[in-house]
């Protein structure tokens, strides 16, 4: 090669040399290298039919997102959004419970990645579940005064919810709600269900099998009427019944108009009445009406019967220890007489007899009309209201009325 050549290929060459490094300026100058975040960044979350096979559901996170810095030139940089990067996890293989599943992340070939985060994401899942609840039924609003309700009859009486385990254990009551304002018919209605809470809260994102119901609710009307008290067998003669209550006296019932019209009291179912003996108080049944129940069922009815037992006590006067009404004034008792000696015996309840002291009876002999002579005369006992004499013994005296 010439030597004339060599320095055409020496001075070419340079010139590329100068031409890659004036390249390299301007690159470095008007294209650099540098660094790029990218934010929210959508997951894409792989296999999700291997969740849904398992009856699994996604309870957290809802809707995943990352951040990620990327390096490269800045035209390149500057093209590349958040579509253009592929974040991905692979959900299969996981069970019901809290797991962290790694990111995947794919970038465009003119760029790297620096970093990304979060590199793994906790996942939540849940079982699907299905629950059998029974329906209660809650009113509003207020009768009219006289009217109370009877029990609902729901149909159907439970439905199936369905959602994931903790929102379906949420749920404490299933409700069906009805107004009853004013209302003195029997209520037949179709309403919605809801369902509620611990706290008395709507649950959402629990699906029913069926979202209404049919309600039929008896309205009927209330009656106050007296308690009759039915007694059968008899006590023995030595026993008296001193006194009877029934607590409450009076019951509130409650049925249709046209059968209330036809009470005006209740009866109590029999109770033998030496059952009764020794004991303060028993609680009866009421025998109710067809058609007729109480307001309140678990009232008791309670009869207390004073049950006591009849004795008698005998008292001994002399003529002289009584009284003597009606005698004459010219006339006076011949004094041997006032010593006669007399019993009187009388009979009642223990309360009522016990008491009675001899000197607490009165009793007279009655000289009206009598003039000067001998005579037989009978004690009376004036004062016989709590007890009744039995006997007096003998039931006639004899005595002398002389002249003073």
């Amino acid at each position: 090669m010439s030597k004339e050549k060599e320095n055409d290929l020496t001075i070419k060459i340079f010139a590329l040399i100068i031409a890659i490094i004036l390249w390299s300026y301007v690159m470095s100058e008007e294209n650099p290298f540098m660094e790029k975040e990218i934010r929210n960044i959508e997951v894409t979350l792989s296999n999700i039919d291997s969740v849904e096979r398992q009856k699994l559901v996604i309870m957290e996170p809802k809707d995943p997102k990352i951040t990620v810095r990327l390096y490269g030139r800045r035209n390149d940089l500057d093209r590349i959004v958040a579509d253009d990067i592929l974040a991905s996890v692979d959900l299969s293989g996981y069970g019901e419970g809290a797991v962290k599943v790694p990111v995947y992340i794919e970038v465009p070939d003119e760029v790297k990645v620096v970093d990304y985060y979060p590199k793994e994401i906790l996942f939540k899942f849940e079982k699907l579940i299905t629950k059998d609840m029974v329906v209660n039924v809650e009113t509003v609003g207020e009768l009219p005064q006289g009217y109370v309700l009877g029990e609902p009859v729901i149909k159907p009486q439970s439905v199936y919810i369905e959602g994931p385990r903790s929102w379906v254990d949420s749920v404490m009551n299933v409700v069906a709600t009805v107004d009853i304002t004013s209302k003195m018919e029997d209520i037949n209605v179709t309403v919605p269900i809801r369902l509620i809470d611990e706290q008395g809260n709507d649950v959402r994102g629990v699906e029913l099998n069926q979202n209404l119901v049919d309600v039929f609710i008896p309205v009927y009307k209330i009656k106050k009427v007296p308690i009759e008290l039915q007694i059968e067998g008899q006590l023995p003669d030595d026993y008296k019944i001193t006194d009877i209550k029934i607590e409450p006296n009076e019951i509130d019932i409650k049925g249709k108009k046209e059968d209330l019209e036809k009470i005006n009291s209740i009866k109590t179912k029999p109770v033998n009445i030496n059952d009764l003996i020794n004991k303060q108080n028993v609680v009866v049944e009421l025998d109710l009406p067809e058609k007729i129940s109480l307001v309140n069922p678990n009232q008791q009815i309670t009869v207390t019967l004073n049950i006591e037992e009849s004795i008698t006590k005998v008292f001994r006067y002399t003529l002289g220890e009584i009284n003597m009404v009606n005698l004459a004034s010219n006339l006076k008792v011949d004094e041997s007489d006032l010593n006669q000696p007399f019993t009187v015996t009388i009979k009642g309840t223990s309360s009522k007899i016990n008491p009675i002291n001899k000197e607490d009876l009165d009793i007279e002999v009655d000289l009206k009309d009598l003039t000067a002579g001998s005579y037989y005369v009978e004690p009376v006992v004036k004062n016989a209201v709590d007890f009744i004499v039995a006997n007096i013994q003998p039931k006639s005296l004899s005595i002398t009325l002389k002249e003073e």
